[in-house]
């Protein structure tokens, strides 16, 4: 299996024969989750910003971004599957169906008296949490939150701002939510979590379900402006639950077409790049040590792996430098594109390698990416700024530079 590499960037091609393992990632599906979410008062759909002038310096037609920075005043997307997974627990639990509710009935009085005493617990390294606190404060419920060491202040501060009761491990990630698991059985708390494994799969797909709303929403906007599909995704994977909802909706819109897709990882938390280079479901240990903290994550998502394995055809690690030099070109927009803030997590790493890819260097792997000047290319800006101090190290300071 050949290796390509560039500027420490690692790609591997995938394997997989293109069709879609599962049979609820689903366009109809996401109609119906965009229905319930229609139903909450904070939702609107994030923008979809078109670089027009990044694109032309690219040599590609189109870059779109769809910006979660701004996301229900979260500044990331996670809120939206947390808020769609506790909405699945409640309606299990409640004996109701989610698609004959809205959300406020989950708000009345009679529902709150029955879920009054409800806790929910989730390990998260910053927006997962975030938005699991939201909805249990909606709610009126507890919500405690488990972070991984090494989580910077602002990111444990923005989750007790919400409500949630924060500790931070001494471990990583994978490891906190082994504490999390044990935690959560102990007490019969409610375990919330975008990552599956073993018996834990319902509530993971049903976040997935959830993630759907993004790709739903950008297909809609991309086609108002013009666009039919877009020839290329490229989705950023931890844990991998909203590459898996991302990928799963997208391979139903375009059964017969699908676009190209691309998963990004850090370099030192690439377990699905290690998945395929070993051709079985693999995990990564260590610190998992990465500026990219949404995406420090060593063991895949077991139900996002037998799809992503299908549809995926490319996986590429990046060093962390990457992440930092795609923040600085989306702070520093060409001509009058639109400023984009983006998180270390975010879009960054997806603009951050299409800019490396354009030199004589990246004609390589950029070939075997099949980008041409007909390439229309859809990205996500999963965060903001979530760790300010961090950010403005990056963009003001010069923090990670670009080897020469």
């Amino acid at each position: 299996m050949t290796i390509i590499e560039l500027k420490e960037c690692k790609m591997i091609n995938g394997t997989g024969d293109g069709s879609n393992q599962n049979d609820f990632l689903t366009v109809q599906t996401a109609e119906e989750v965009s229905r319930f979410f229609r139903t909450v008062e904070e939702y609107l759909p994030s923008s979809l910003v078109s670089l027009d002038n990044l694109a032309e310096h690219l040599g590609i037609k189109k870059v779109y971004v769809k910006d979660e920075s701004n996301r229900m005043g979260l500044n990331a997307f996670k809120v939206i599957g947390g808020l769609y997974g506790i909405s699945k627990i409640l309606c299990d639990e409640l004996k109701v169906d989610i698609n004959e509710i809205d959300f406020d009935y989950l708000l009345s009085s009679d529902v709150h008296d029955k879920i009054k005493d409800f806790v929910f617990i989730s390990a998260t390294d910053g927006n997962h949490g975030k938005g699991i606190a939201w909805m249990a404060k909606k709610l009126g419920c507890e919500c405690v939150i488990y972070m991984p060491k090494n989580t910077v202040t602002s990111r444990v501060e923005a989750i007790e701002s919400l409500g949630g009761t924060v500790h931070v491990t001494d471990v990583n990630y994978d490891d906190t939510l082994r504490k999390v698991e044990k935690i959560s059985n102990e007490n019969n708390w409610y375990h919330v979590q975008d990552q599956a494994w073993d018996d834990y799969i319902e509530i993971p797909n049903w976040i997935s379900e959830g993630y759907m709303l993004i790709a739903h929403e950008a297909r809609e906007q991309m086609l108002e402006d013009g666009t039919s599909a877009p020839t290329h995704i490229m989705t950023q994977a931890g844990a991998g639950s909203f590459a898996f909802g991302i990928a799963g909706y997208f391979a139903d819109a375009y059964k017969e077409n699908k676009p190209h897709m691309t998963i990004l990882e850090p370099e030192n938390a690439a377990c699905y790049f290690e998945s395929v280079r070993k051709g079985s479901y693999t995990t990564v240990s260590g610190d998992l040590e990465t500026i990219m903290a949404g995406l420090s994550v060593g063991e895949p998502n077991t139900e996002a792996w037998k799809t992503l394995q299908s549809v995926t055809d490319a996986y590429i690690t990046l060093p962390d430098y990457v992440s930092a030099r795609g923040m600085r070109v989306l702070s520093s927009p060409l001509g009058d594109d639109q400023r984009i803030i983006s998180g270390e997590s975010g879009a960054a790493n997806a603009v951050g390698l299409l800019s490396l890819l354009d030199c004589t260097d990246g004609k390589k792997m950029r070939d075997e990416l099949q980008l041409n000047e007909d390439s229309v290319v859809l990205v996500f800006n999963t965060e903001g700024n979530t760790d300010p101090e961090g950010y403005e190290n990056i963009v003001w300071g010069g923090h990670y530079p670009t080897p020469s």
